[in-house]
């Protein structure tokens, strides 16, 4: 008999709990940081089906209290049962949102999207010019990509657009910020390339400066104030990146790894990651409690990425910083005893 879960906990600072619902895409992102598409890592063959993955995600919103599911990939529209894994997971009061390339949604797709309930809808716009954004993701989609918005725009569905800056298409953020406004999206979550994954082979090519996502959140500041756009920072920074001003007028954080709501992500075959971007394993929740699992991750893993860098000693903002993205440190010099690499201090 399956273990019970312990009592639902209060709502979690409005985290999503992730799923990774599918391994398999249609694009080869250069940025790409899913773990399994890494040669040194061999993963299972076959996705859970939404039978046995929706139980699994159902104890997890339990165990943590969140009221956010979003399903991403892989590519999750190549899933053929996906609307069911949608329809098993509504709920009153939760909220379901869609990480997509968009690439396979047409009207039918959008109108279901709409039906269900699910937003916001979160397409990648690298560049508003074709042959930048295609090149970065591998194939041609760019036109595939603002179609769909368009089509979710006159359905009726939430969007928000994804942008992850790299050392390629960092001058064009603007731009995607001004098509988004043309195109009626008002919410962009804008990153920066993290060396984890498949992306790590293409490190040397993408990896920006510190002073090329300074440029970005320049013109995240501007889109907020001139535009009245929402300019979310989806990948913690160090704080010695950003100027005072960008500071006051962004909403800059700690990594979740360093505080009570870590970026939960439960793969496509049932086990748990502390972020989407995170290769480290913490369980297995077909056999594991989340409790057992979660015991366990505070007292190694999290109490591994939530301890101080030691080149950060002394900063005046280690505090509300805790070293920037944890996982960036390892996956760019394979140890957490390092600030993330975009750290000033770093590159300095």
């Amino acid at each position: 008999m399956e273990p019970v879960s312990a009592p639902r906990r209060p709502a979690s600072s409005g985290a999503p709990l992730a799923v990774e619902v599918t391994s398999r895409c249609n694009r080869s992102c250069l940025y790409c940081y899913n773990t399994w598409k890494t040669s040194r890592r061999a993963e299972p063959r076959e996705e859970l089906s939404p039978s046995e993955l929706v139980p699994l995600v159902e104890r997890a919103l339990q165990a943590t209290g969140r009221r956010i599911v979003q399903l991403s990939g892989g590519e999750p529209l190549l899933r053929p049962d996906l609307f069911e894994i949608v329809e098993k997971l509504r709920a009153p009061g939760r909220t379901i949102s869609l990480v997509t390339d968009a690439g396979l949604l047409d009207d039918g797709v959008a109108q279901r999207l709409k039906e269900l309930g699910v937003g916001p809808v979160q397409p990648t716009l690298l560049a508003a010019r074709r042959e930048v954004h295609d090149h970065i993701k591998g194939a041609p989609s760019f036109d595939a990509t603002v179609a769909a918005i368009i089509r979710l725009r006159k359905a009726g569905v939430p969007v928000s657009v994804s942008f992850v800056c790299t050392r390629v298409n960092h001058a064009h953020f603007r731009d995607v910020v001004e098509l988004c406004f043309a195109l009626g999206v008002q919410t962009v979550a804008q990153s920066r390339f993290c060396n984890a994954g498949a992306g790590a082979d293409a490190a040397e090519e993408l990896t920006p400066t510190p002073d090329m996502v300074a440029d970005n959140l320049d013109v995240a500041a501007w889109a907020e104030t001139a535009l009245g756009m929402k300019v979310n920072v989806a990948i913690s920074l160090p704080l010695c990146l950003p100027r005072e001003e960008q500071r006051k007028a962004l909403k800059l954080g700690r990594c979740a790894l360093g505080s009570r709501f870590p970026g939960y992500t439960i793969d496509p075959w049932g086990r748990l990651r502390a972020c989407s971007v995170s290769p480290v394993i913490l369980g297995d929740l077909r056999s594991e409690t989340w409790e057992a699992i979660e015991s366990r991750a505070r007292d190694g893993y999290f109490r591994e990425v939530a301890a101080l860098p030691s080149e950060c000693s002394g900063c005046s903002l280690a505090d509300a910083c805790g070293g920037g993205c944890r996982e960036s440190a390892r996956s760019a010099y394979g140890t957490l005893d390092r600030a993330d690499p975009m750290a000033r201090a770093v590159n300095s």
